[in-house]
C-alpha cells in the first residue's frame, strides 16, 4: 500500500503547480516561480506526452510614465495550451501556446478616458529541462531530484495596437515584441504523503521595434504538498519576482518592475484515469513596488491530461 502511495505521490509531483507558470503577455511584475513547472516538473519517462489547458485571470494597474495624472488598468485573461514531451531519459521538452485577452483603460489628467480590449495569439514559449540528479531510495519510500531548465519566449504576440490612432502602452499589448530566454534550477524531494519542491529562474529580454525593454526579472518558488488520498493533492507555497524597471528608448520606467511575494495555495484532483483537474491562487501579501502600482491575486484552473 506505501509503494502504491509512492507511486500516486510521483504522480501528483507530475501534475503539481499547473498555474505557477509566468503569464503569457507583458506585465512587469506579474507571475512568480518557474515557467515550466505546470509540463515538466517530475522526472521524465521516455515517450510520455503531457498535455495542459490552463485559464488565468490577473488584475494589474500603474501610474502612467507619459502622463503622470493618468492611471492604467489592466485585466488579462489568458488560454494556454502546454505540450510537455520525454524524448529520453531525463529530458522535459515544452511547448506552450497562450490565447490573450487584454482589457486596458486609461483615466485621469485632462483627457478623456480610453479603452481598448486587443485580443488574439500571445508570444510562444520554448523549454527544456535537464534532470541532473535523480535519486531513489527505497528504504525511505523517498526521491529527489535537481534540474536544469532553459527556454525562451518568441515574440509572436503582435504589439502594434492602437486606441484612437495612438499605440497602446507596452504592457496592454498582446506580446512584448522581443525574446525572453529564461535559465533557472528546480529541486524536488518526495517522501509519502509529502512533496517539497523548491526553484530559481532568471529571465531577460531583448528590445523589441519601438525600442521598449523589459527589466530583467529573478523569479523563485518554494511549495510544500500534501496527498491525503491517492487522488488529490493540497498544495500551499511562497511565490516571488522582483524585476528591474523597464526602459523605453534607454529611460527607465519610473512605474515598472519591482519585488512581489505572494502566497499560492492550490489543489490537484485526479478526475478520471490521466486526466486531472487544477486550480490554484496567487495572493499578493508583501509588495515593495517601483513608482506607483499595484498587483492583484493570480487565479488559474485547468486540467491535465497524460498520453503515451
Amino acid at each position: 500500500m506505501r509503494i502504491r502511495r509512492l507511486a500516486a505521490l510521483a504522480l501528483g509531483s507530475l501534475l503539481g503547480g499547473v498555474a505557477w507558470e509566468a503569464p503569457a503577455g507583458a506585465c512587469s511584475i506579474c507571475g512568480c516561480g518557474d515557467p515550466l513547472l505546470s509540463a515538466s516538473d517530475a522526472v521524465p519517462v521516455v515517450g510520455q506526452l503531457r498535455l495542459d489547458l490552463t485559464a488565468e485571470y490577473l488584475t494589474a494597474s500603474a501610474r502612467s510614465d507619459d502622463d503622470a495624472a493618468v492611471t492604467e488598468r489592466l485585466a488579462q485573461t489568458t488560454l494556454k495550451l502546454v505540450a510537455g514531451y520525454s524524448p529520453v531519459a531525463r529530458l522535459n521538452l515544452v511547448v506552450s501556446i497562450p490565447a490573450v485577452l487584454k482589457q486596458w483603460n486609461a483615466s485621469g489628467g485632462s483627457s478623456n478616458s480610453q479603452s481598448a480590449s486587443p485580443y488574439g495569439l500571445g508570444d510562444i514559449e520554448a523549454g527544456a529541462r535537464l534532470f541532473l540528479l535523480d535519486s531513489i531510495d527505497v528504504h525511505q519510500l523517498s526521491r529527489q531530484s535537481v534540474a536544469l531548465t532553459v527556454g525562451t519566449s518568441f515574440p509572436t504576440g503582435p504589439d502594434d495596437a492602437t486606441v484612437d490612432g495612438a499605440r497602446l502602452d507596452q504592457h496592454a499589448q498582446l506580446g512584448t515584441g522581443s525574446f525572453g530566454p529564461y535559465v533557472g534550477l528546480q529541486y524536488r524531494f518526495a517522501r509519502d504523503p509529502f512533496n517539497v519542491f523548491a526553484s530559481l529562474t532568471g529571465r531577460m529580454h531583448s528590445t523589441n521595434d519601438y525600442q521598449y525593454r523589459f527589466g530583467n526579472a529573478l523569479m523563485f518558488s518554494v511549495q510544500f504538498q500534501y496527498h491525503p488520498i491517492d487522488r488529490l493533492a493540497i498544495h500551499l507555497g511562497v511565490d516571488g519576482r522582483w524585476a528591474a524597471r523597464d526602459t523605453s528608448l534607454g529611460a527607465p520606467q519610473e512605474n515598472t518592475g519591482g519585488f512581489a511575494l505572494a502566497a499560492s495555495p492550490g489543489l490537484q484532483f485526479n478526475v478520471v484515469a490521466d486526466l486531472w483537474l487544477t486550480a490554484q491562487v496567487q495572493l499578493p501579501f508583501y509588495t515593495h513596488l517601483y513608482g506607483e502600482q499595484s498587483l492583484g491575486p493570480i487565479v488559474s484552473g485547468g486540467l491535465q491530461y497524460r498520453l503515451f
